[in-house]
């Protein structure tokens, strides 16, 4: 008996397999409701063409069936399905003897995960001579409503792969605010068959208005310079990342001008066929200088602005909702803001880690207990904040570089299913072979966030290089369970502010003693801990050197490549910051500290170099540049400044 549920991603919640038949993919049949939706349909068809492209054959025979379908009112099966969690999308399979079985929802999108959950059971044992069916017994639901991606390229193509694994939102990129023109009426447009293409897989493609601190881009305050946040409160500045550019005005939002264009941009997208918009608040704090905005709060008025277009759209599109996006990086009133919003208004937030980070042992927790009061009374909140990429705080994604770490995003996303949360989703600022680095940690939210309690990190990195075709699945599951929680400590201490912000540098300038346990240090307990690192490290190269997995050889060179850096950096503060330096033995032992610093930087530069190389020659990212410089800056920095102050 093949294991079955080792080729499923995510694992359902419940599922037995007692029995299995063997039969040729043509005596396999499809059969669908005469009343099926067209998400019904679309999961019919993807089971059936991986019987056309796997089997060789359409599935429309008679020996055995495979019948479709959300259940009638009033069956057993909708009495099973009503008391589970975001029941619209749970899903029964159930044998019907040895001559098929029946998948079964109360709504389409159920039924749609329920094909999703039999192709991943059949792909691996099915051919054109035979396909082996396992008589499986499922009942499945996932614990969050919405998991997915931030951003990512080509819908055409990622919302297919995103939808096969169960993640059912995106951010429509494509969300195109006219220009405004005074007096004219103001235009929005989105991408209409890709949202409708979307729903059919499930998939929430999210069309949006953008952040207001944004929106002299679309020439609000040419059109209307009455809208311009007054005095130099109303910039918003940029994020650490955000080096150069714009620093953004906030409008004057106690003016009726702006809910009059938010509701023509929000009557244009629900004309498009959209039943739901999510609405940004500015991105950074801000106020306008003006008597009204002030005595109310910037961002309170934005809300009222928001809703007050959403009551007003409502009267022609009586069914579309919208969702706010509060302020990425301030909690400035969102009592206020919360209070005020329509209950059926639901929350996301983002860029929010360092604002919710609460310091304990052995991981640090997330709490913001405003919105946790409001999710654990049932108010649908949502997260961006799933650590995808390898930068400790998503709103300085200043780095490109390679994670791997289920340990990492298991551990985030069950914080916020114990938090009530409603949505999980990851930020994914990649420029180039995104899927070929991301897919880990994508597979890995998609898993966590459908069945936080299903699997533990060992088993979902076997699934995972399965399903990947690695030819050896174990010895890359216990590579990954190796290094999953290296880089966990590696990229969640103060990581990369410490480089990218000469923090490191500053702290040796200003003979700070460094403290192990905290800051970038928050994962190194002793000194002793750079070592122990260091050893895991070189176990999990010798699995991967031993496979010929040159990206993960890549990855792990990498990793360890930080630890040895954190090491350098701390060695040189400690010394500088505890040692008298008029000594001569003390000096030269800060010597051979500052040319260790020097060749672990090396290193570092390397190993992302020959990763970043190893995937291909196309350009690459500023922000993998922004790495290299980083290291480049730090280490210089501190021999400069220990050189020529101290030795001599």
């Amino acid at each position: 008996m093949p294991l079955w549920t080792s080729y499923l991603l995510p694992l359902p919640h419940e599922i037995r397999i007692d029995d299995s038949v063997r039969c040729r993919p043509d005596q396999v049949g499809i059969a669908l409701r005469p009343q099926a939706g067209p998400i019904e349909r679309q999961g019919a068809a993807e089971l059936e063409a991986l019987f056309v492209e796997k089997g060789k054959a359409r599935p429309d025979g008679g020996a055995f069936t495979i019948a479709i379908g959300v259940a009638p009112a009033n069956s057993a099966a909708i009495e099973r399905l009503q008391g589970l969690k975001n029941k619209a999308q749970a899903y029964l399979i159930e044998p019907r003897g040895r001559n098929g079985l029946t998948l079964t929802s109360s709504d389409e999108r159920g039924a749609y995960y329920a094909c999703q959950t039999l192709i991943q059971l059949l792909e691996p044992e099915m051919s054109q001579e035979q396909v082996h069916i396992p008589l499986a017994a499922v009942i499945d639901w996932p614990d969050m409503d919405e998991r997915g991606l931030w951003n990512f390229p080509e819908p055409a193509t990622w919302i297919p792969w995103l939808a096969t694994i169960k993640l059912n939102y995106g951010k429509m990129a494509s969300t195109q605010l006219h220009p405004i023109e005074r007096g004219r009426r103001n235009r929005a447009t989105i991408d209409r068959a890709q949202l409708e293409a979307a729903r059919r897989r499930a998939f929430n493609y999210l069309p949006y208005i953008l952040h207001l601190n944004f929106l002299h881009d679309c020439g609000l305050f040419r059109a209307y310079p009455e809208l311009a946040g007054k005095g130099d409160g109303a910039l918003t500045g940029r994020y650490f990342a955000h080096k150069a550019g714009n620093q953004h005005r906030v409008p004057c939002a106690s003016q009726p001008l702006l809910v009059r264009i938010l509701r023509e941009w929000m009557e244009d997208i629900a004309g498009a066929g959209a039943g739901e918009i999510s609405c940004w608040l500015s991105e950074r704090p801000g106020q306008c200088g003006c008597l009204e905005c002030t005595a109310v709060g910037q961002f309170v008025l934005e809300a009222r602005a928001f809703a007050a277009a959403y009551r007003q759209a409502q009267k022609r599109y009586p069914n579309l909702q919208i969702r706010i996006f509060l302020s990425t990086t301030t909690t400035v009133r969102n009592y206020r803001v919360l209070d005020e919003l329509p209950s059926e208004v639901k929350i996301e937030r983002a860029c929010a880690t360092e604002l919710e980070r609460v310091l304990h042992r052995p991981r640090d927790l997330m709490a913001n207990p405003l919105l946790d009061h409001y999710a654990a009374e049932g108010r649908w909140v949502a997260s961006y904040d799933v650590p995808i990429a390898a930068n400790g705080r998503v709103d300085t994604p200043e780095f490109k570089l390679p994670q791997r770490s289920a340990h990492r995003v298991r551990d985030y996303i069950g914080q916020l299913v114990r938090r009530g949360y409603s949505g999980a989703y990851g930020m994914m600022a990649w420029g180039g072979p995104e899927r070929q680095i991301c897919s880990f940690n994508i597979h890995a939210l998609a898993e966590w966030a459908w069945n936080a309690q299903g699997r533990d990190e060992a088993e979902f990195a076997l699934a995972w290089a399965r399903r990947e075709g690695y030819a050896h699945p174990q010895a890359v599951a216990e590579w990954a369970v190796l290094m999953g929680p290296v880089e966990f400590d590696v990229y969640d201490s103060d990581f990369p502010i410490c480089y990218s912000w000469g923090k490191a540098a500053d702290m040796v300038r200003q003979r700070q003693r460094p403290y192990l346990g905290e800051g970038m240090f928050r994962y190194y307990l002793t000194a002793a801990d750079f070592d122990a690192k260091t050893a895991v490290c070189d176990r999990a190269l010798e699995i991967v050197q031993d496979l010929g997995e040159a990206e993960l050889a890549h990855e792990t060179r990498v990793v360890q490549s930080y630890v040895e850096l954190a090491r350098g950096v701390y060695w040189v503060a400690e010394q500088v910051a505890t040692l008298d330096l008029a000594d001569v033995e003390n000096q030269a032992l800060v010597r051979g500290s500052l040319d260790q610093l020097q060749k672990a930087g090396q290193d570092n530069v390397q190993a992302i170099r020959d990763w970043r190389a190893g995937l291909g020659g196309e350009s690459w990212h500023y922000r993998v540049h922004d790495a290299i410089k980083s290291t480049e800056a730090t280490v210089a920095e501190i021999v400069q400044c220990v050189a020529d102050r101290y030795l001599y």
